[in-house]
């Protein structure tokens, strides 16, 4: 079930000014770090596009040798989900 974004927003300890503002200021950077139309970019990540890019890097972790980029994998993949998750 998706909330409403004002829900969302007070789940997360912020309101939803907060939460616009600090999506598009993801958007920008992201897409500027890319070389990227940031409104393409965005109507692309508002089809789930994040949640796909998140389950293959999990999935071809564990198929990575290099330690060094394991491990950054690992910390990228811990960012996105554990640090983010709402504490219960």
């Amino acid at each position: 079930m998706m909330l409403p974004p004002a829900d969302e927003a007070a789940l997360g300890g912020g309101d939803t000014d907060e939460l616009c503002e600090l999506a598009e200021r993801a958007i920008e950077t992201a897409a500027g770090d890319l070389g990227l139309n940031p409104l393409l970019f965005a109507r692309e990540l508002a089809q789930g596009e994040i949640g796909l890019l998140v389950s293959y890097l999990r999935a071809a972790a564990e198929h990575v040798t290099d330690l060094d980029l394991r491990t950054r994998i690992d910390a990228l993949l811990h960012r996105l989900t554990e640090w983010t998750q709402d504490a219960e």
